[in-house]
């Protein structure tokens, strides 16, 4: 499961409450797509910006770091160090967190700074923004070749990417719900539907809320009988329910003891096929998730190799 919105949503809200007011005492960058704030108290806040795994949380595991640290590296350390966290947010149902920094310039000055991690997959970007706003520099330098609509170049500003025209669920309650179902095509698979109507909504959870309603995960809009309908209004609720009053469940879910997947709360769609592990804490969860997943990738970068 990509970090949805949602569940983004729920990891900066745990994240925000350990590292609010903590000094960053050391920046790594043991991987090129990672970056790892050292904060006092021994504690180690990571930044992924991978295609395949953009995420941020807390981490207890220790990563080796290259004896030359990277550009980016440097520069973050340049204007980040000994700087003081002051809040981790999100904007909107964005897959974005932005993390404020409060900071001295080169001349003694109080400012802030942003890093701005972009959770969107294939376009998962690091931002370091100053306090005018202004583009210091990225990850990954976006130019006019690279993207007609929005590019991210050191001076430009920085501005959210363009809206998709989708819907926030949290202002969505379950009778607009039902009214927005009315409208929808007669031919339309209710999954993509959920994905193509609401922001903050993965292919798993638009799978689990049909799945919940219906039984399976493919129901048509036109398949569906009187009380498949209410209860899709219900699954939905529940769904958007939980996030609104932040109750989350930490879930590790495993397939054949490796994990497969993982979500803010239980998912049945896949029954007995997974096995459903309660985690303590999203950070927990998402340590556990992404070091096999990456110990998977050296296995399988060193089995190139050798060919």
């Amino acid at each position: 499961m990509p970090l949805d919105a949602i569940c983004l949503r729920a990891v900066i809200q745990e994240v925000a409450g350990q590292v609010t007011g903590a000094r960053i005492e050391k920046i790594q960058q043991p991987a090129r797509d990672q970056i790892v704030l050292l904060l006092r108290g021994s504690r180690r806040l990571l930044l992924c910006a991978g295609a395949n795994q953009p995420r941020l949380h807390m981490t207890s595991l220790l990563r080796d770091n290259p004896s030359q640290p990277p550009m980016f590296c440097m520069l973050l350390r340049k204007h980040l160090s000994g700087g003081k966290i002051v809040s981790v947010t999100q904007p909107g149902m964005e897959r974005i967190a932005e993390i404020t920094v409060e900071v001295l310039d080169e001349m003694g000055e109080p400012g802030t700074c942003r890093l701005i991690l972009e959770a969107m997959g294939r376009c998962a970007n690091l931002i370091l923004t100053g306090t005018d706003g202004r583009i210091i520099d990225c990850l990954r330098r976006v130019d006019l070749e690279s993207s007609q609509s929005r590019q991210l170049l050191p001076g430009l500003y920085y501005h959210l990417p363009p809206d998709q025209g989708k819907l926030d669920p949290m202002q969505v309650d379950e009778a607009a719900f039902m009214e927005l179902l009315d409208r929808a095509g007669e031919e339309a698979a209710l999954d993509q539907w959920l994905l193509d109507t609401f922001a903050g909504f993965s292919p798993l959870m638009s799978r689990e809320i049909v799945c919940r309603a219906c039984g399976v995960t493919d129901r048509r809009k036109c398949q569906m009988t009187k009380q498949e309908r209410e209860r899709l209004g219900q699954a939905y609720a529940l769904v958007r329910d939980r996030a609104v009053r932040q109750d989350y469940a930490p879930t590790l879910l495993l397939r054949e003891g490796r994990p497969g997947d993982y979500s803010y709360m239980p998912i049945e769609q896949y029954g007995s096929a997974m096995e459903q592990k309660s985690c303590g804490s999203f950070s927990e969860l998402l340590d556990v998730f992404y070091a096999q997943r990456e110990q998977a990738d050296r296995v399988r970068q060193r089995g190139q190799d050798l060919r």
